[in-house]
């Protein structure tokens, strides 16, 4: 039954938005669960494809970052805890991550499922949340591995070329500007990203490589590996991303 409180809110809320709501609520509620992991390094397009699986499949899209500082923000247990680890400059436990994502499943927007998105990073942190999940008597249904070549990677992120003042991007090797260095509508400069990030990058990259791959071993063992040609027009990614999740 709803307090007096929630009824109070909900007569703040418009005619509009209710309906919407109501039609988001009616279109979910014939779609099947779906837990899912999104694995790819940066510049793969996780940040796209994303948001386009969570609203089709009415999933709840799960950032370890996003939930580590809305923990804090909100003050919670586990916020003051891994609030009080990251001031003192240490890193959050998987214990206490897995505890924010199994927290945040109770969540309404997880009611069909979630899209984990930075997590897990370590099959120590994957044992971590199958057992987790297998003690709600669930379990990750499909791992979505976007696979795109280094050098491709390096060429889509430090070939951007950015317009300040609009954040219109080009890329020298894709889509460069009509006249070189400069903007096409405004004929301003562009600005270039520097060789440090292009260096910071191939770090990344060596890293996630190294400790990723173990992971969506582990996955695969199970049968639950999606790999993604993510070096493919935008729509065809989704379209593939789709068709693996069924």
């Amino acid at each position: 039954m709803q307090s007096v409180q929630d009824m109070a809110n909900l007569a703040k809320v418009s005619t509009e938005h209710l309906i919407e709501e109501i039609q988001r609520r009616l279109h979910c509620a014939g779609k099947q669960e779906k837990k899912t992991i999104f694995i790819g390094p940066p510049g793969s397009g996780k940040g796209t494809q994303a948001p386009i699986i969570k609203e089709e499949y009415c999933l709840c899209h799960l950032s370890t970052g996003d939930m580590l500082r809305a923990a804090v923000k909100a003050g919670t247990e586990l916020g003051k805890a891994a609030k009080e680890i990251m001031d003192k400059g240490g890193l959050v436990p998987d214990e206490l991550v897995v505890g924010l994502i199994r927290d945040n499943l109770s969540n309404p927007e997880c009611q069909k499922g979630f899209i984990l998105d930075g997590f897990p990073r370590t099959v120590g942190q994957a044992q971590k949340l199958d057992k987790m999940l297998a003690a709600k008597r669930e379990g990750i249904d499909k791992v979505v591995d976007l696979v795109i070549d280094d050098d491709l990677l390096l060429k889509r992120i430090t070939g951007r070329l950015i317009h300040p003042s609009s954040g219109r991007s080009y890329n020298i090797y894709f889509n460069p500007p009509k006249v070189e260095g400069k903007d096409d509508l405004t004929g301003e400069p562009l600005i270039h990203r520097s060789d440090d990030q292009a260096s910071a990058l191939k770090n990344r990259l060596k890293a996630f490589h190294k400790d990723t791959k173990p992971v969506v071993d582990y996955y695969a063992k199970q049968g639950k590996v999606a790999t993604i040609n993510a070096n493919q027009n935008m729509s065809k990614v989704t379209a593939d991303i789709r068709a693996s999740l069924g």
